[in-house]
């Protein structure tokens, strides 16, 4: 009555085919100390705020000791690297057509912002690519300055295009959505506060090690803000977005001559 299919069991089940037992995969090896920290504050810096002095020390340690691109993608800082271990560097903004961005901006009542690049190389073209890796690149370009590291934004496009766009520079217009949470000066003062007085030594390390570039102890704004909750700040004129999940930013990229005030 059989139709000849297979023995009971088949190949898969009971008393299949014979053959070697296949070797247990190996566990994988246990995180480091340094791993495990660093797994605590991927995606959430405020992790930093809650641990001990020394687990926040040890932290920024092998935050300074982490690669960094050398590409042109990524800036030889701590704050870069600082962004990079967060996740924040990898956030994503929102990105929309001319028509979209300004419904989107209208309908938030937000101010647009802009900001510009200039070549580095002398190439516009290369403007134009830093740019659209602001929109859509896996990382965001730290630069730093003396609000914090991150994607100086301003109120003005023509100032900002003599300022920052060069002759042969580009430009790109934007708004805060409502992922920012935007710091101004008096929570600047009570999370810096807070950090120096929660974390005494690994504020020390910090001032003393890591503020190499010309804004000195300034750069630091970003940790102080980011691991208090914050992803962009208001000084005014200028805003610094330090994710730019805080962003929408229009697809259009203008180059130097074609920007007009406030287009």
């Amino acid at each position: 009555m059989s139709q000849g299919g297979a023995s009971y069991g088949g190949s898969h089940g009971m008393g299949g085919g014979g053959g070697a037992a296949k070797a247990a995969p190996k566990a994988p090896a246990p995180q480091t100390r340094e791993q495990q920290l660093l797994a605590q504050i991927k995606g959430n810096p405020a992790a930093l705020m809650q641990m001990s002095d020394q687990d926040a020390l040890d932290t920024v340690k092998a935050i300074a000791a982490q690669p960094i691109a050398t590409d042109g993608t990524q800036n030889d800082t701590f704050c870069q690297r600082w962004l990079n271990a967060t996740g924040l560097a990898n956030e994503l903004p929102e990105v929309l057509d001319d028509v979209a961005f300004g419904k989107a901006r209208r309908k938030t009542g937000a101010d647009k912002l802009y900001h510009s690049d200039t070549p580095y190389d002398g190439n516009a073209a290369t403007a134009v690519k830093t740019l659209k890796q602001l929109q859509t690149g896996n990382t965001a370009f730290a630069s730093f300055g003396t609000h914090g590291s991150g994607t100086y934004l301003d109120i003005d496009a023509a100032s900002n295009a003599c300022n920052y766009a060069g002759y042969n520079g580009s430009q790109v217009k934007m708004f805060l959505n409502k992922n920012a949470k935007v710091a101004t000066f008096s929570e600047l003062f009570q999370a810096q506060s807070n950090f120096q007085n929660k974390h005494p030594k690994t504020y020390k390390c910090l001032v003393s090690h890591h503020t190499g570039t010309m804004w000195g102890a300034s750069e630091l704004k970003t940790i102080w803000l980011t691991s208090a909750g914050y992803n962009a700040y208001d000084a005014g004129h200028y805003k610094v977005a330090y994710s730019r999940k805080a962003l929408t930013i229009c697809k259009t990229i203008k180059g130097r001559q074609q920007i007009t005030p406030n287009w």
